[in-house]
């Protein structure tokens, strides 16, 4: 077989773009620092880097869910904070009334103090977060208490839990409709609305201070299941807030990892990168001068044979 000065330019033409081309596939590698652009320069590390970035957008996905969920939990133990508070002034107020010592014109103060307190309480009780009325379940647009005063509780019995999904199968309650069994007695069929009824109670207790101490003592013991209610709602929030910082951390957790995993799969080794840049390089520059010299010796070949 005869070698042509055409074969041996066609050979060398094509060994140097194929140098070319790892050239600028190599400098593209240390300028983006990915080890690939376009899925066909490495299809198992595309493949793979396509598959982690999917589950990293689940878990993103969770981590705003989760935060969200947080930040709703944290308004509402907020506001319980505040409702307890309150009523430590209320059972103040209510035990310093049923204390027969008492004139008609402290009486009356003190009824003022304690309408005052209820006023403040249906205020909490009206709370918004982010547009919604927190202690009104799906039903986020109608507040509890209305502006006259009177009470609008939804349906008797309804749990109205508003949820926020935070992991694969995993959902957590955020809000508090009342409705929540902490220990405020009722029945299935008559079920207690603690919220509501801490609410009616200082409305009560207004009225049963100026009509004298007798009145006061008999809710005594019901103000106090009121306080022992709210408690236990928060600590209901409180052990709800607690599992989702505990999936906000392993979330966070997960999606570093994640993260870091994708970086080794789709991420170029840079040493190795720089190293076989310039050897390519410099392997491109000796074939560009070797093709040169065999080029020329084979035209002279060709001319003088």
């Amino acid at each position: 077989m005869n070698v042509t000065p055409m074969t041996i330019a066609n050979s060398l033409l094509q060994n140097i773009q194929n140098q070319e081309s790892q050239i600028t596939q190599l400098q593209q590698e240390e300028s983006t620092g990915q080890s690939f652009q376009v899925p066909s320069d490495n299809p198992i590390a595309a493949e793979n880097t396509l598959g982690l970035n999917n589950t990293l957008s689940q878990l993103q996905g969770y981590t705003q869910s989760a935060q969200a969920a947080e930040g709703w939990i944290n308004q509402t133990n907020g506001v319980l904070s505040s409702m307890i508070s309150l009523w430590d002034q209320a059972l103040q107020t209510a035990t310093q009334a049923a204390n027969s010592t008492n004139n008609p014109s402290d009486l009356n103060a003190m009824a003022e103090t304690v309408k005052g307190l209820q006023q403040n309480f249906g205020e909490l009780l009206n709370t918004q977060y982010e547009g919604s009325y927190i202690f009104s379940g799906y039903n986020d647009q109608t507040p509890p208490i209305g502006s006259t005063g009177a009470t609008n509780p939804w349906p008797a019995g309804a749990t109205d839990a508003r949820t926020f999904g935070i992991d694969t199968n995993t959902n957590v309650t955020v809000n508090l409709t009342g409705w929540e069994n902490v220990g405020q007695g009722g029945t299935s069929t008559a079920p207690v609305n603690y919220l509501l009824q801490a609410y009616q109670d200082l409305g009560t207790l207004s009225q049963d201070i100026s009509s004298g101490p007798t009145a006061v003592k008999g809710m005594l013991k019901g103000l106090n299941q009121d306080l022992s209610n709210l408690t236990s709602a928060q600590a209901l929030e409180g052990g709800r807030l607690a599992r989702v910082k505990n999936t906000l951390t392993q979330l966070q957790n997960a999606s570093s990892d994640l993260s870091q995993n994708i970086a080794n799969t789709s991420g170029a080794n840079m040493a190795q990168v720089t190293t076989q840049l310039a050897q390519e390089e410099d392997a491109y520059q000796a074939a560009l001068q070797s093709g040169s010299k065999i080029l020329s010796l084979s035209l002279l070949n060709y001319i003088n044979p």
